[in-house]
């Protein structure tokens, strides 16, 4: 079963006691789904709801319902007047038109409706609670969408559907854990990149230097951090400063290295100048 049939079969659990709640979550069922008689609507949804409301048939009427052009329309406004009231008439809007993918793909809910009237109405129901969503047209049908975790999570709690909040809310944990850790991971693993590429150029310019017996004429201090990183290229500028005595910290060491970088650079250049002049110089003769 899918997260959103889960959703509406605990819906279809909930019993609003107070008949004016019952009356409203019918209208949002009838409305949404456009249905024009309960005769035509899901019984499986409506039954527990129309037992004991009497001898009334007439749903549309009763709901307080008008027809337009084909299209259902809330008549009177008194529907929703209560907050209970709200809470019912979204989580009928919601069985009739309403659904929400598994929070394990991705965070969306939403309900459609014929009209924009509709979902006006709807906004009107949900800005209630201080939850508003977007309204987004597709051909002759409007939709209002969430896609914003925390105000799924208070649409179920909205609309009493604590079991499917209580779900969602695990997979989102899960979901938010998975993530830090995948971002720590990719952290670590871009500044490991970083040691290694830093490492093997520092090693380079001072092979450069020791080739050229540069090296062994700098000063002591620079020589010692040299002999330590090419001794261990694999450690961090922390570790590194961990093994001086007296113990360097990491922008102490990245200072020493920068420097023989520095060096070994200058040193670098001088040599093609060198190189270039040496060319000029054989092609005059």
């Amino acid at each position: 079963m899918s997260f959103c049939s889960e959703v509406k079969t605990e819906l279809t659990t909930i019993l609003p006691i107070p008949k004016h709640c019952k009356i409203a979550e019918i209208a949002g069922y009838i409305l949404y789904s456009q249905k024009k008689s309960v005769d035509k609507c899901d019984m499986s949804v409506l039954k527990s709801l129309t037992d004991d409301l009497g001898n009334e048939n007439d749903f549309v009427k009763m709901c307080r319902l008008e027809e337009k052009n084909g299209l259902l329309f809330l008549k009177d406004m008194k529907i929703i007047e209560r907050s209970c009231c709200k809470r019912s008439f979204l989580r009928g809007a919601f069985l009739g038109a309403g659904s929400v993918t598994d929070p394990k793909d991705e965070y969306h809910l939403e309900i459609a409706a014929k009209t924009r009237s509709g979902i006006e109405l709807l906004n009107l129901a949900t800005a209630a609670f201080d939850v508003t969503g977007k309204v987004a047209q597709r051909g002759n049908r409007f939709r209002l969408y969430f896609k914003d975790a925390d105000k799924i999570s208070d649409l179920l709690n909205i609309m009493e559907a604590h079991v499917s909040l209580m779900n969602f809310e695990n997979v989102r944990i899960l979901k938010e854990v998975k993530n830090k850790v995948n971002r720590k991971v990719n952290c670590e693993t871009s500044n490991l990149k970083k040691t290694v590429v830093a490492s093997e150029y520092a090693c380079e310019c001072i092979k450069y230097l020791d080739d050229r017996n540069v090296l062994k004429t700098l000063p002591e201090a620079l020589q010692s951090i040299a002999e330590l990183r090419v001794a261990n290229p694999e450690k961090s500028l922390s570790e590194i400063g961990e093994m001086t005595e007296p113990r360097l910290g990491r922008s102490g060491v990245n200072h020493r290295l920068e420097k023989i970088i520095a060096i070994a650079r200058d040193l670098k250049g001088k040599e093609e100048q060198d190189d270039q002049k040496s060319n000029h110089h054989s092609e005059d003769i």
